[in-house]
């Protein structure tokens, strides 16, 4: 067996916000400094997506489809009834057009041209049921996002709950930009599922495209030896899964849901005798002040889970009161079994990655990721040293200190887990803070 980096979420220019100059050739070639083996196709509902993708994936004699030196898994992104995204996954273009024809009527927008992610009019364990009907298989998208996810603020708090007696077909679930598996492992009902850690991108752009993916042990690119390894079966299987720092991820800490200004906690300078009315707001965050903020901030929890509080920004500013909803990481300590994680014995290791040009851009202070100087010095890395994921992963530390002492500096600490981050959320980035 063989080792494939695979990254099994993307999007196509038939999603809205994603770039136009996505295609086959753009995705290739950051596919090749980053290292990545096989992609989703993203969008192969789309009509037109389809068509192109017909036209230029070659199918091996393995039963792999693949463009050049990538392999690829056809796939989309589905929004049931209950607004949930599932990613779903095809075994040949046979199969997804039997099921584009099965879920036309419910439907008005799958075969539009901006139908990419289309809204399907079916509960989740209908859109199962259809789904693995014609060979297909499906799992929650981003499951813990505080928008269109499984397991979203107000919506369900397990896999059975949502997919009911249909779960037993649901192999796989994908964590999200905002989610590891520290976080997740927190709830005892996701010891049996495999986690997927995809991108979700939405550009070609190496900063986007393969953010996060997963190595899969398998004979060969194939479906078939895919829905082994998510199955766990003949030795098949998810090695490695790599992916942001949670804390990156655009929706970790709980925020307003009018503003989106962060809300975080700190200790208060003086004794406080109340505990929420002590706050100091800026343009991108709410900061409480108390005595003992982790307590504090549990207690505030409790209450946007209740959907009680509200932003005191907001409430100042435009004399009305709008909700504070729960972040990625508060959601799942509101559902949570167990305070401290318990990974099963199949769960493979996690890796918090820095993407290579956020790096660069940090080290640089630069603030655009598209500078020519960022992606100058990101090409050169690449040509010099090897792919990126061998950059951030396994490469010496030496050998990048050669090509630059500071970038060395920051892998070396992100390997040790000794970067600082400030947190994202309300649909901001997190940051690296290389000043602490």
């Amino acid at each position: 067996m063989d080792i494939f980096s695979a990254d099994l979420h993307i999007h196509s220019p038939h999603s809205i916000a994603v770039s136009k100059s996505l295609n086959l050739d753009t995705m290739l070639e950051t596919c090749k400094k980053k290292g990545l083996k096989i992609l989703g196709t993203g969008d192969i509902l789309q009509p037109e997506w389809l068509k192109y993708m017909e036209s230029n994936l070659v199918k091996e004699k393995d039963g792999s489809l693949s463009y050049k030196d990538v392999f690829f898994i056809l796939q989309t992104e589905i929004e049931d009834l209950e607004s949930i995204h599932h990613v779903v996954l095809f075994p040949d273009f046979n199969s997804v057009k039997e099921i584009q024809k099965k879920l036309k009527p419910y439907s008005k927008n799958i075969l539009d041209e901006w139908g990419g992610r289309p809204r399907v009019n079916l509960s989740p364990p209908e859109l199962v049921d259809t789904i693995s009907g014609s060979g297909g298989i499906i799992g929650p998208a981003h499951a813990f996002t505080p928008f269109k996810a499984i397991f979203r603020q107000g919506k369900f708090e397990t896999l059975k709950d949502c997919y009911q007696d249909t779960v037993k077909k649901v192999y796989f679930l994908e964590l999200g930009l905002s989610a590891n598996t520290n976080l997740a492992d927190k709830l005892e009902s996701l010891k049996n599922i495999t986690f997927l850690s995809n991108s979700d991108a939405h550009s070609q752009d190496p900063r986007s495209l393969g953010r996060e993916f997963n190595n899969f042990d398998m004979d060969n690119p194939s479906f078939e030896e895919l829905l082994l390894a998510l199955m766990r079966k003949d030795n098949r299987k998810i090695t490695l899964n790599v992916g942001l720092n949670p804390k990156l991820g655009k929706y970790y800490n709980m925020f307003c849901n009018r503003c989106r200004r962060r809300i975080i906690f700190k200790k208060a300078k003086k004794t406080e005798s109340s505990i929420f009315n002590q706050y100091s707001t800026s343009g991108t965050f709410v900061i409480y002040y108390s005595n003992d903020p982790n307590t504090a901030k549990k207690q505030y929890i409790n209450q946007v889970a209740k959907n009680k509080m509200v932003c005191p920004a907001c409430k100042e500013e435009l004399k009305k009161n709008f909700k504070v909803k729960l972040g990625v990481s508060e959601r799942i300590e509101n559902i949570s079994t167990f305070e401290e994680t318990k990974h099963p014995n199949h769960r493979p290791k996690y890796v918090d990655a820095i993407p290579l040009i956020d790096i660069i851009r940090s080290v640089k202070g630069i603030k655009s990721s598209t500078s020519k100087t960022v992606l100058n010095t990101y090409n050169k890395i690449i040509q010099e040293l090897g792919k990126e994921f061998e950059i951030l992963i396994d490469i010496p530390i030496n050998k990048i200190e050669e090509f630059d002492p500071t970038i060395a500096s920051v892998i070396n600490a992100l390997r040790n887990n000794e970067i600082e981050y400030i947190p994202g959320g309300g649909g901001t980035y997190g940051q690296i803070n290389l000043a602490i």
